[in-house]
């Protein structure tokens, strides 16, 4: 009874359609169960520990210490020898005054660590998104280049068994079959090659998302998207992560300058202290004191070491504001590109949509034509190619746009996992036979 019951639910399992997938389902999924992201939050969770341990050395610092000892004595007098077992302990405790701004450019230097930190994440994230992007669109590309090919293997198998016919009733040569058993063989060991392609953007989704795909929608419409370029290169200038980190580099830098300078300067501690001591033979051997002061220490000569750090931090600091000014060429270069990308993508989606209705047009009525006798076998066979073509230009012409519209989130810094929409671009990568 339980076999047959495991059995029941296995076939109803495997009867039940798969839930379609959507593209920011896929964002999502990836954000949560990406190891390389998940490592990346741990890195920005251990980075954000830098500014706590600055502020402890503005806080009070206490210790406690305690100790027994026993030992022999043998010394030259009688009275003098025995067993020596004593005790102590102790309390201490301090307070930093004043330190030269040590824990002001510290508490600085962290700061700019864990947005640089932040900044990182984000570029990760951004990256990881986009990888999915192109996995998702690979994906789709490939179902679609698979079935045009599908499509050829068919429409070419209907030709050639016309072409067969054809010369078995003497109406055409020996010559239309081989072109068209040609031109189908061609058609098959190129949907294999398809098919192949497809198996491979299967596992580089399931690698980036952590699952194979299934029944991949067509990807919403893209909000955010900047109205002009101008427009984009301001909000890059304020989003983008590449720069954010670069600024906060350059902020690390200048904070690392300030903390090489104070250890060249004063410190002023407050200190208390409280011990205990004693013997724990000897009833009356117990003393304990207390002790408050202020302590005040500055170096006079370290050998040159303090400058020569701090000659080194400014080099440092130096070579931040470059690699700013490179962060910004780079930032700038990245969003016209992607700018140009989209504006190209967009009129080649439009354009490829055009070709494959005139591409569909043009084969139906060459079709017609070769029946009443006005087409050769390969007049057919090559607009059956141009279809082809039309349909795999629609299909990569499809999966450019979608990428190329993360690509110009991404440049200006706000390419995000997408919240559902209902919206969605039309499927019109494949249309007709």
């Amino acid at each position: 009874m339980r076999t047959t019951l495991l059995v029941s639910l296995i076939v109803l399992a495997a009867a039940m359609p798969a839930a379609a997938d959507t593209l920011p389902q896929a964002m999502a999924d990836a954000v949560q169960s990406n190891p390389t992201l998940a490592a990346q939050r741990q890195r920005l969770a251990a980075t954000r520990e830098a500014l706590p341990q600055a502020w402890a050395a503005a806080l009070p610092q206490v210790s406690a210490s305690a100790s027994a000892t026993s030992a022999d004595r043998e010394l030259a007098t009688t009275t003098g020898a025995g067993r020596s077992e004593t005790y102590s302990a102790g309390l201490s405790a301090s307070q930093l005054l004043f330190g030269s701004g040590s824990v002001l450019a510290s508490t600085r230097g962290a700061r700019a660590q864990i947005r640089g930190a932040v900044a990182n994440y984000d570029l990760a994230t951004q990256s990881l998104l986009l990888d999915v992007t192109s996995a998702y669109a690979n994906v789709r590309q490939a179902n679609a280049v698979v079935a045009a090919r599908q499509i050829t293997v068919d429409n070419l198998s209907t030709l050639f068994d016309y072409a067969q016919a054809q010369f078995d009733a003497g109406v055409v040569t020996r010559t239309d079959v081989a072109q068209s058993q040609a031109r189908l063989a061609q058609a098959r060991t190129q949907l294999v090659q398809a098919q192949g392609l497809l198996a491979a953007s299967v596992q580089t989704y399931a690698r980036l998302v952590g699952r194979p795909p299934s029944d991949l929608q067509p990807p919403p419409t893209t909000p955010g998207l900047p109205t002009d370029l101008e427009t984009a290169l301001q909000t890059a200038g304020t989003q983008s992560p590449l720069l954010r980190s670069a600024i906060a580099a350059t902020e690390a830098a200048d904070a690392n300058v300030a903390l090489a300078a104070s250890a060249g300067g004063p410190r002023v501690t407050l200190e208390a202290g409280s011990s205990l001591a004693g013997d724990f033979n000897v009833d009356d051997a117990e003393r304990n004191g207390d002790s408050v002061g202020v302590r005040f220490s500055m170096p006079l000569f370290q050998g040159g070491a303090i400058q020569s750090r701090t000659r080194q931090q400014r080099a440092l600091r130096a070579a931040s504001n470059l690699d700013l000014a490179a962060a910004q060429r780079q930032v700038q270069e990245n969003v016209t590109t992607a700018w140009t990308n989209l504006a190209s993508a967009r009129a080649a989606v439009q354009s490829a949509r055009e070709q494959v209705d005139a591409a569909e047009l043009a084969y139906e009525g060459v079709r017609l034509e070769q029946e009443t006798g006005l087409r050769s076998t390969v007049e057919v066979l090559d607009q059956e190619q141009d279809l082809l073509t039309a349909r795999l230009a629609a299909a990569q012409a499809e999966r450019d746009l979608v990428v190329a519209e993360r690509q110009m989130l991404a440049a200006i810094g706000t390419l995000t996992a997408e919240p559902e929409q209902t919206g969605a671009r039309p499927d019109d990568s494949l249309r007709g036979r």
